[in-house]
């Protein structure tokens, strides 16, 4: 009796240093992954409290020392500015507060879906007494605070960084994150270790006995142990006659495949070929101009469709082994304009201006594998496009020593530092959330890295702000023969009327010192054109304006060019007084152009 006293305590003990080893690792485990979680939360809270003074307008903070400071409409103004710069962050809460009398209240803030269902949005002075202590102490430390807390709004992770106005007056700029989720989901894990470790405590006791009482009849199993591992000797070869039966199998798979992908890859190339071919039997009827310009873009698409198709299917036919380079020799300007032109339809649809410069030295004819090279720009232009609200984007060209190096600037709203890092990984966005604004798989630039990587080069992201992106690539694209691409060389006398940018730098570089003006000029009563011999004025104007224009103007000896988005043209009373020049615009347009002047 007093054996089997001493071995239940000797269990009993084991039982408790078991459930104790198991709280303590489970408490290690969530206190560890908790700080991970918020040690990256803080992280981002820095980034985004640190920006806000940027957001607001800089003497916010001296003016808002009163209830009556901020006026109404500048206060909805901050809170759809703040919310912006949110819901971008991937964040809950930014916000600013002062503190009077002893009091604090907002200064700025945004809002969320659930604070209008809630009626909880915050305004301007409005007071925050339930606030924790760290929310006071933070108007009088020297370095931002951490706090984790709850409130009326939830569980939030927190930064409060203490801030002074240019005038000097103290103020918080603070960001929250809505943690609830991930503290239940650390909790409940903590809970489940907990659950399960039990669980295998009461499913291990009872086979601990009956280990023992296993042992004890050994012997007597002995028989059996040795009938069931005849048993497995069996099973084993049954197995692997049903191996070599699956290995036959897939091996049939792979053939019934190959044929697959030679059945795909005419059923694909059929009807591509038979839009090359209408698109051609089209021409042949006798188009104008305009017609025959979207003909030659949708025939030009069809054909790096068809190229993309091959590519693909080349891709899919192969086992194993990467990206095989298909090298070619390409015209340069032509292979680039003929890119530049398939976006024509896509800057439209936006009003984006899309220019394409060649840089002084680019040989006339390069040998690359031009498919894949096209991938590159359409994956670079397409996002260009896609983030880029107004503006519009820069293709810079320009090679040196066998390498040809692509720049391409976009006006758009740039990339969060958060997401820098992580854009050329596969199946990742700058908004992986569910709600994000813009589709996509994510695969363009880790495809283009791997392109530009198996062609020698390089991709990378050359910088990014709210300014815009810029993108760089390089590509070894040795030169063939000696010839370079011809700069536009003209002495007529240019003047432009444009309020874009983009348009603006492009034709500084392209032109010999043109004149530039901006479309409002055009209402000048002392507008004088006669000093130029080619006139210029973008789509933004009206069509009273180049009436105006054309009205001022010697058709004789000057001539009006309007640039004009594909799809848009002109009215009947324009028509040979005015020449339309599509967009983008391309060297080789402006140079014909201004050959046929200089012919005339």
């Amino acid at each position: 009796m007093v054996g089997l006293k001493y071995k239940f305590k000797r269990f009993a003990a084991a039982i408790v240093v078991y459930i104790l080893g198991v709280l303590l690792i489970a408490s290690v485990s969530y206190i560890q992954e908790r700080e991970r979680f918020l040690a990256d939360i803080d992280q981002r809270l820095l980034a985004a409290a640190s920006n806000i003074p940027a957001i607001l307008p800089e003497n916010f903070h001296d003016i808002a020392r009163n209830p009556k400071a901020i006026s109404y409409e500048q206060d909805q103004h901050n809170l759809e500015l703040m919310t912006l710069h949110t819901t971008s962050g991937d964040l809950t809460y930014l916000y600013t507060y002062v503190m009077v009398d002893g009091a604090i209240y907002f200064t700025a803030c945004n809002y969320t879906v659930e604070d209008i269902e809630n009626n909880q949005v915050v305004t301007y002075w409005t007071g925050y007494p339930e606030g924790a202590q760290e929310y006071f102490d933070a108007m009088t430390a020297d370095e931002p605070i951490y706090v984790t807390a709850g409130d009326n709004w939830g569980l939030f992770r927190t930064i409060l960084m203490p801030m002074t106005s240019p005038a000097g007056y103290p103020y918080v700029a603070a960001a929250d994150m809505d943690i609830t989720v991930i503290e239940n989901t650390l909790k409940h894990a903590f809970l489940s270790v907990i659950g399960m470790s039990i669980v295998l405590l009461a499913i291990a006791a009872p086979l601990i006995f009956a280990y023992r009482s296993t042992f004890l009849e050994m012997n007597s199993e002995l028989v059996k142990l040795n009938k069931q591992l005849r048993s497995d000797i069996n099973q084993a070869l049954i197995l692997e006659a049903e191996l070599k039966e699956a290995t036959h199998n897939a091996n049939r798979a792979n053939q019934i495949k190959g044929q697959f992908l030679s059945n795909m890859s005419h059923e694909l190339r059929t009807p591509i070929n038979g839009i090359s071919g209408m698109n051609q039997l089209l021409i042949d009827t006798g188009l104008d101009d305009e017609q025959q310009e979207y003909i030659d873009m949708s025939n030009l698409s069809a054909q790096v469709l068809l190229g993309t198709v091959n590519q693909i299917l080349d891709v899919a036919a192969i086992e194993a082994g990467g990206l095989k380079l298909q090298l070619q020799k390409v015209k340069t300007e032509g292979y680039l304009n003929d890119i530049v032109v398939l976006f024509a339809s896509q800057a439209a649809e936006k009003q984006l201006d899309l220019v394409l410069s060649i840089a002084d030295g680019v040989p006339a004819e390069i040998e690359i594998d031009p498919v894949n090279l096209r991938k590159v720009f359409i994956n670079l232009i397409g996002n260009a496009i896609k983030f880029t609200l107004q503006g519009g984007i820069y293709v810079e060209i320009s090679w040196h020593d066998g390498q040809l190096k692509g720049t391409v600037h976009d006006t758009g709203m740039g990339i969060p530092d958060c997401s820098i890092n992580r854009i050329f990984e596969a199946f990742q966005q700058v908004d992986n959330s569910y709600t994000r604004e813009y589709s996509g798989t994510g695969l363009g630039l880790p495809i283009s890295k791997q392109i530009c990587e198996i062609m020698g080069g390089k991709l990378l992201l050359n910088q990014s702000n709210d300014q815009g992106s810029v993108f760089e690539f390089y590509v070894q694209a040795p030169a063939v023969g000696n010839e370079c691409i011809h700069r536009l060389l003209s002495e007529q006398s240019v003047c432009v009327f444009t309020d874009s940018d983009i348009l603006k730098n492009w034709f500084l570089a392209e032109l010999n010192q043109p004149m530039i003006k901006t479309i409002p000029e055009i209402q000048s009563k002392e507008l004088v054109l006669d000093a130029y011999r080619y006139i210029f004025v973008d789509a933004g104007a009206s069509i009273d304006a180049l009436v105006l224009i054309a009205d001022k103007l010697d058709i004789e000896q000057q001539k009006l060019v309007y640039l004009s988005w594909v799809g848009k043209g002109l009215p009947e009373p324009l028509k040979g007084r005015v020449q339309l020049l599509r967009k983008p615009i391309l060297i080789s347009t402006l140079v014909a152009l201004l050959s046929d002047e200089n012919q005339g």
